[in-house]
């Protein structure tokens, strides 16, 4: 394919007129994964918000049917899996990100896939442009599948974290997580349910905003759920027949989205729900998804905000989306929901003699730990002939020596003392 006509890119993706903004609410979709979910906003005719979308890869701006586009950095390559490429593209682009956060824009929502180049680089200095703004700012991004590799899930935790440095709320969906749900479906088809959740995220929480219903929630009632609070989870159920409300709010709350974590550990939670015009919410059903809610958090969220709006493309069904933020335990929760399913690095595993839960079993990532057969003295062996081949690289040095190497840790309190072998390290 030939490159396209500088020029076409110019009139296209440069020059975004203020006249074309009238929305409080701004979607900026980057990279190659951001912005397949705002084309897929697009698709859904999405109302109360304009979209946007942001790449280094001029053809994949010119493919895509959403209408204001800027190509970030001068050369329109892509940034070849290189965040610090998609970065620097960025910040050569300031002032074309600047135009689209036009006055009046209060909301920015950034959509963007964890682990590339592009997305991971770019996405925190949009965000820190809307910072120093004042916009909430709301992330909903992936994290890359387990089979990726480690790189790219070093990458994408260390661009989660940026985003937190200025985001409000950041809210990441695990690819791993989609594949248990959408096991049976097509690779592509798989693939295209991540571009769907993240809309379907965005277009949640726009149409409350945007919408009438209900019950009135307007935009400083989604801001007092999201203000500062930072990572955040989501969950989206559609329900079916006479206990849709009980089904919707059922499975939101057990999704694999939610990644293990338990709703009462949130302190602030949104819901809400669509329906059609014909087929409207009844106060039953209102009911029954505040019970099942109070439920399951126990009276632990300082906040809990309801949302209602109307979609007649919906029919007889009910579709609930959940936002839990606020958790206590944000980076530990972090670290489990997103990389409890990746490869195994460093695995260190108890002595079979050890009471069960002794263990204080420590992988690369902190994920579970699978079985480990070698001895300690064939995991030293290969620490010796690994440095005398030159010792571990660079990047190595970013990895614990324990976890290098697979030495086991022990929480001596939890092991009876009787198990206990005291080796002195010097003789007499």
């Amino acid at each position: 394919m030939n490159n396209p006509n500088p020029s076409f890119f110019d009139h296209k993706m440069e020059i975004v007129p203020e006249s074309s903004f009238k929305s409080i609410i701004k979607v900026i979709g980057i990279g190659g994964g951001g912005s397949n979910a705002v084309r897929h906003m697009d698709n859904m005719k999405i109302k109360g918000a304009d979209l946007i979308i942001c790449n280094t890869d001029s053809q994949a701006l010119a493919s895509n049917p959403v209408k204001t586009k800027i190509k970030l950095g001068e050369q329109g390559l892509g940034a070849g899996t290189d965040p610090e490429v998609g970065k620097t593209a960025a910040l050569e682009s300031l002032e074309k990100i600047n135009s689209v956060l036009t006055e009046g824009t209060e909301m920015l929502f950034i959509t963007a896939g964890m682990g590339g180049g592009t997305g991971t680089g770019a996405a925190p200095v949009v965000a820190e442009i809307a910072r120093k703004r004042g916009l909430l700012t709301v992330a909903v991004v992936t994290a890359p599948y387990a089979w990726e590799g480690r790189e790219k899930i070093q990458y994408a935790l260390t661009g989660i974290q940026e985003l937190k440095n200025y985001c409000d709320t950041v809210l990441v969906v695990m690819n791993d997580k989609l594949a248990q749900i959408y096991e049976k479906l097509a690779v592509k088809d798989a693939f295209a349910k991540a571009d769907d959740v993240l809309a379907k995220a965005v277009k949640s929480v726009v149409d409350v905003i945007a919408k009438p219903g209900d019950i009135n929630t307007d935009f400083m009632d989604v801001k007092k759920v999201l203000k500062n609070a930072g990572q955040a989870m989501m969950s989206s159920a559609l329900g079916k027949g006479e206990d849709r409300a009980f089904q919707a709010i059922a499975e939101a709350l057990e999704s694999p989205l939610l990644n293990s974590q338990e709703i009462k550990g949130a302190k602030r939670i949104l819901v809400t729900v669509s329906t059609s015009t014909d087929h409207a919410l009844v106060m039953s059903e209102q009911n029954t998804i505040i019970e099942y809610l109070n439920e399951r958090i126990n009276d632990q969220a300082d906040m809990v905000k309801f949302g209602f709006s109307t979609d007649d493309d919906l029919g007889e069904d009910l579709y609930l989306t959940v936002i839990a933020a606020g958790f206590e335990h944000e980076q530990n929760a972090l670290d489990d929901f997103l990389l409890s399913d990746t490869r195994h690095y460093g695995t260190a595993n108890k002595p079979a003699s050890l009471t069960s839960g002794a263990t204080v079993e420590f992988d690369e990532f902190g994920a579970n730990s699978s079985s480990n057969t070698e001895s300690d003295e064939v995991r030293f062996q290969k620490m010796v002939d690994h440095f005398k081949k030159g010792g571990p690289d660079e990047n190595d040095f970013s990895i614990p020596t324990y976890q290098r190497n697979q030495i086991p840790l022990y929480d001596l309190s939890r092991i009876p003392q009787d198990e206990w072998i005291e080796t002195p390290l010097y003789e007499d």
